[in-house]
């Protein structure tokens, strides 16, 4: 019996090994290709982005990978994030994970450093639509809110637990503090995480930029 239960024991550590080896070995490649091609957007691209905006990106990685291929949108998107700008300067808060940064969890970053992480091509810029322009700065300060209080990555996407948040959580709390506005509801009037298309939904969101102009924009 002893030895069975050794032998079972042995048996799930070296699955578990095996899995870390060849996830470390898929990010690895990921990253490479990442590093390999640089991609920002034009200047006259990023002239016509506002404060409070939302980034979409279809990031690099294992994870990046199974939302875009588990979500099967019509637009390949697995991060997002809320630019803030002033004085011209760029910037997006988000939450990720310590896959390729130094830091994890709420995190403020550099435009240009955000939009490189992502596949080449792959950017979209959407604009809540449901308020003035000049009321729009409530998104990204309220975002500088859960910014300053340090929030770490959430590993277990659980959107009951503020004490941890995924990205699209982040964004959920900013919408629902600023302007009451539930925008993962769903056709059924229930909250639905596993999506980015309600940031393209044009009853809530117009469209700025689209670096995937191959797709086809969805009917809602």
């Amino acid at each position: 019996m002893k030895k069975f239960i050794l032998i079972f024991v042995s048996s799930i550590i070296g699955t578990v090994l095996l899995a870390w080896v060849i996830y470390n070995t898929y990010n690895k490649i990921e990253l490479k290709k990442e590093k390999a091609v640089s991609y920002i957007l034009s200047n006259s691209e990023k002239e016509l982005i506002h404060d409070g905006d939302i980034v979409l990106r279809y990031g690099h990685g294992f994870v990046s990978d199974y939302i875009v291929k588990s979500f099967n949108e019509p637009f390949s998107i697995s991060h997002c994030g809320i630019v803030t700008k002033s004085l011209n300067k760029l910037s997006v808060i988000h939450s990720e994970s310590s896959s390729y940064l130094s830091e994890e969890g709420i995190q403020d970053q550099d435009f240009d450093e955000f939009v490189d992480a992502g596949h080449k091509n792959s950017v979209m810029i959407v604009r809540f639509n449901r308020c003035p322009d000049n009321e729009l700065y409530k998104i990204s300060e309220r975002a500088k809110y859960y910014l300053a209080k340090k929030i770490p990555f959430d590993y277990a996407f659980d959107p009951k637990d503020t004490e941890y948040m995924f990205c699209s959580e982040i964004i959920w709390h900013v919408f629902l503090d600023a302007f009451n506005k539930n925008i993962f509801l769903n056709q059924n009037g229930e909250t639905d995480f596993n999506q980015f298309r309600n940031f393209y939904n044009p009853k809530d969101f117009n469209v700025i930029i689209n670096h995937q102009k191959d797709k086809k924009l969805i009917v809602f």
